[in-house]
């Protein structure tokens, strides 16, 4: 068996900082599809937003998004990928979902003033992710027939409102452990 963890959830729910705080209890490598979105994004000179509505008519980014990481899970172990459908593209990983308040998520966003992405305030922030979350909502839909944002998808299902992600990253790590046993 991998030691593969993939985490989906929310926008703004904390993956990447979970992650990083989770790769300093297990050494596993972290791999965030986000990344991958945001460079294909800025090579194409579009936010994330912009991205999100040309993958909806535009099959390729997806194709080059999900072969990356499906060679991912049959090729790497002690892995941690942030990526919102890994969990359908690596079945046999530990599955996790992170959840967060809308707002909350969009007070992050807000905060990490992300040079890709147009959000001057944090109501528009707000709009901004709830948008790109319909977006992605009705395209995975669509392609794949799947609802990500089913809790019944996941391993573990963790609401991050409200706590560090050194406080989530423990809560993982023992599900995690518990999960191989």
């Amino acid at each position: 068996m991998k030691h593969i963890i993939v985490m989906s959830g929310d926008i703004g729910s904390g993956k990447s900082s979970v992650a990083t705080a989770l790769k300093e209890l297990t050494q596993f490598d972290i791999i965030g599809t986000g990344t991958i979105q945001r460079a294909i994004a800025t090579q194409r000179g579009l936010t994330t937003l912009e991205l999100n509505k040309i993958s909806q008519t535009d099959r390729s980014i997806d194709d080059e998004i999900d072969s990356y990481v499906i060679n991912l899970g049959k090729t790497q172990d002690n892995l941690i990928l942030d990526s919102r459908l890994a969990w359908h593209f690596i079945p046999s990983a530990f599955k996790v979902f992170l959840a967060v308040d809308p707002v909350v998520g969009a007070e992050r966003v807000f905060g990490a003033a992300r040079n890709d992405e147009k959000n001057p305030s944090l109501e528009i922030t707000l709009e901004n992710n709830l948008k790109r979350q319909a977006i992605e909502d009705e395209r995975f839909n669509q392609l794949y027939g799947i609802h990500f944002r089913n809790h019944s998808n996941y391993d573990l299902v963790i609401d991050t409102s409200f706590n560090s992600p050194e406080v989530i990253a423990q809560n993982i790590k023992d599900n995690f452990d518990a999960w191989l046993k």
